[in-house]
């Protein structure tokens, strides 16, 4: 009996001890990595309004492209902590629902810039929004990153029942066959998205002036000079205003430091940098939310004035 009980008690402690070796083994969890981002959303209220950015993608932009001394622009990417070279610029687009309407603010440039831009339709469904919701859509100007996203690669409207509405200068300009014409061969492929937008959305595309009340909230204004046509919008909800402004800036490190640096993309290089100083002193004095179309996501924050530059306080993501 006690030869049998000190076999049993040695059996019982031997499975013991490799049960407790078994849970002081480490457990390893090897996800697969994922090898992508998240769709990008961001959501806040202004006013009685709702905001939501929506992150197309973004495209590389070269510093070169500015017209400015470049030792001091690779100065302001050093100063910035960014290595000098192309800039990952976001391409945003902006979702206000004022109650009534659901407006689109621009809408990216899809697979037209690459495989790193067109999620705005998978960015409106993780919002909760079909295209088929939208009411308005309105452009800041008819270049490719801001209008290539309204229409299919198959060149059928995207939102079948929304209006298209842009400033009726640049619809003068880049549906003009003639100024096409007579454009530099390099050039000819920037009047494609007009073109295309034109032939999807027909009569829905309905030109503004400068300076019009889109709808209640909503007011388009003139900033001309990166396009003939570019306008900023401006939405209030009661006291509460936000400017989206389009393409006023591109590259942030050099242009907030100093405003009268235009990039070869503006089509009158006085008029742009005009514009852009104009736009960011009435946004710094009054203290109006910045919407960017190509700064850092969720490209929302305010500008504070000093001396001849400007200071770019991103606004903080938040819930609500």
């Amino acid at each position: 009996m006690n030869m049998q009980r000190r076999h049993l008690l040695t059996a019982t402690s031997a499975a013991v001890g490799l049960s407790l070796a078994g849970l002081a083994a480490p457990v390893w969890a090897k996800a697969p990595m994922a090898g992508n981002q998240v769709i990008s959303v961001h959501r806040m209220k202004l006013g009685n309004f709702e905001v939501t950015t929506i992150l197309d993608g973004f495209i590389e932009l070269d510093p070169k492209l500015l017209n400015a001394p470049q030792d001091m622009v690779q100065r302001l990417f050093e100063a910035a902590n960014l290595p000098y070279g192309p800039i990952r610029t976001p391409v945003n687009t902006f979702l206000v629902n004022t109650g009534d309407k659901l407006v689109l603010l621009d809408t990216g440039g899809a697979k037209f810039l690459g495989p790193t831009a067109g999620r705005l339709v998978q960015g409106l469904a993780a919002a909760g929004v079909e295209p088929a919701q939208i009411d308005e859509i309105y452009i800041t100007h008819m270049h490719g990153d801001h209008l290539h996203g309204a229409v299919t690669p198959e060149g059928v409207a995207l939102f079948p029942n929304a209006v298209l509405r842009i400033a009726q200068q640049d619809v003068d300009y880049w549906l003009n066959p003639d100024i096409e014409a007579a454009a530099p061969v390099a050039q000819k492929g920037r009047f494609m998205p007009a073109k295309r937008a034109k032939a999807a959305y027909g009569d829905r595309l309905k030109p503004f002036k400068q300076g019009e009340e889109l709808t209640p909230g909503i007011t388009s204004v003139a900033a001309v000079g990166h396009t003939p046509g570019h306008s900023c919008f401006m939405v209030q909800s009661g006291t509460a205003k936000m400017l989206a402004i389009g393409d006023l800036i591109h590259i942030a490190p050099v242009q907030f430091a100093n405003p009268e640096v235009t990039i070869a993309f503006d089509w009158e290089q006085a008029k742009a940098s005009g514009s852009r100083m104009n736009m960011f002193d009435m946004a710094a004095k009054d203290n109006i939310l910045v919407a960017a179309v190509h700064l850092p996501f969720p490209g929302l924050g305010t500008l504070k004035k000093e001396g001849k530059s400007y200071t770019y306080t991103p606004m903080t993501w938040r819930l609500f």
